[in-house]
């Protein structure tokens, strides 16, 4: 106590031994955490736009896949390949016949 008193009337400044820093280094650092984390949480409620450019996620396929259950799979793919190709040839056939051009492979 009466190191404090001449400490503080004579403007000196405290002894402080190096375990005490540590431990005040430790508690702030612990304390500026706590901060950061309550921060966090409390901003946890307010809803976070999506990330542009991310694709909506798709379910994993499990690595082994039954023979009809792929064959099934690849023919829809070939049936819907092959509407979009005869829509094509449609469409083109229309803007030929509207454009007056021959077809060259006719």
């Amino acid at each position: 106590m009466i190191r404090e008193l001449l400490e503080k009337w004579f403007g000196l400044d405290p002894r402080h031994c190096e375990a005490c820093e540590i431990l005040r280094s430790a508690l702030d650092e612990s304390n500026r955490e706590r901060r950061e984390l309550l921060t966090r949480l409390l901003d946890k409620d307010k809803a976070e736009p999506p990330p542009a450019g991310v694709e909506e996620m798709k379910p994993i396929q499990p690595q082994f896949i039954p023979w009809r259950v792929r064959q099934q799979m690849l023919e829809g793919e070939d049936r819907q390949r092959a509407k979009l190709t005869a829509d094509k040839k449609r469409e083109i056939e229309g803007l030929e016949k509207e454009l007056g051009i021959a077809s060259s492979q006719k």
